[in-house]
């Protein structure tokens, strides 16, 4: 357990450490996006979730030392779906695929980690799958479910970085709590401190913003472990906000962006006459700064977190 809990550390500074280099480095080759949100747009260094995937292969290589579980096939085929979402993130930063590509691609990543459970099975509320053939796509078909719907609702300084660091902490808190796979943990505590160490220089007032290439390989990093450790449904229950936001989306055709104007005092103003995002009805029905927006969001997923929480302390 000491090396897993070290994983947090070591992911956290690399991915600080890359992060600090790329809002330079990205900078100068103009990888970057506008800031949309305050009153002077400024160009933002782009791709940042490649901080966060540096960090946490190291917080993983940290535990190559632990046997037994880096070793399993799940956890293995799980990695290279995690790892190829991130690529495909990082494709997709660079030159923009298509949406229907980022999901497709997703689902051919994860197809071999949803191969080595054929022979297992998975519950989802009070039902249980355990047909092979059925498992074997409906796991990458999860995988990619959760991959996307993570990239949905962004577009404001630190948002998917907070929701990441939420869900993730409560997860790793109902494994202990349920007592069941542990070899999840090592997937979420390198993910955990990766995140962490890229928020922290991406909540407000961001110095460098996520991409899909962090929305994407969290969102599949977060399924993946919720399968492994059989948190299926607390995990369906935390992705609630984003799950609202991915049918929001799709009832636009996935055109419609997150972003709004600011007046002079700073606060959000819509620019959208459809509400095709949970935070164009938000930035609608009150007065919000960019940081309240956010925290707004944070606390509801934390809300959620809590639930969950308590629901499996006391049954």
């Amino acid at each position: 357990m000491i090396l897993i809990s070290l994983s947090i550390l070591i992911a956290f500074f690399v991915s600080l450490y890359v992060a600090k280099w790329q809002i330079d480095t990205f900078r100068e080759a103009e990888i970057t996006g506008t800031d949309m949100h305050k009153q002077q747009k400024v160009d933002i260094p782009e791709m940042g979730g490649l901080s966060s995937i540096v960090g946490f292969i190291v917080g993983i290589s940290l535990l190559l030392g632990e046997r037994g579980h880096l070793n399993n096939p799940i956890f293995l085929t799980a990695l290279i779906g995690i790892i190829g979402a991130g690529f495909i993130g990082m494709v997709d930063d660079l030159v923009a695929l298509r949406q229907r590509t980022k999901a497709i691609l997703p689902f051919l990543f994860s197809l071999p980690f949803g191969l080595q459970m054929m022979d297992g099975s998975i519950v989802f509320f009070n039902l249980t799958f355990s047909n092979p053939y059925l498992l074997m796509l409906i796991i990458p078909f999860g995988v990619t479910c959760a991959a996307n719907a993570s990239n949905m609702l962004e577009g404001f300084n630190g948002m998917g970085a907070g929701l990441s660091a939420i869900v993730a902490t409560t997860l790793i808190s109902l494994v202990y709590i349920t007592g069941g796979p542990t070899y999840g943990l090592y997937l979420l505590f390198p993910l955990l401190g990766a995140v962490l160490g890229f928020a922290t220089l991406n909540i407000y007032p961001s110095q460098i913003f996520p991409g899909d290439t962090f929305t994407l390989f969290t969102g599949a990093a977060i399924g993946s472990a919720a399968i492994i450790c059989d948190l299926i449904t607390p995990g369906v229950i935390l992705f609630i906000p984003m799950i609202i936001e991915f049918f929001l989306k799709f009832k636009g055709g996935f055109q419609a962006e997150n972003f709004a104007d600011v007046d002079e005092d700073g606060y959000l103003m819509s620019v959208h006459d459809k509400t095709e995002s949970i935070t164009h009805w938000l930035v609608k029905k009150f007065k919000l700064k960019e940081w309240q927006l956010v925290a707004l969001i944070w606390t509801v997923e934390g809300l959620l977190s809590i639930t969950v929480l308590s629901y499996y302390l006391l049954m």
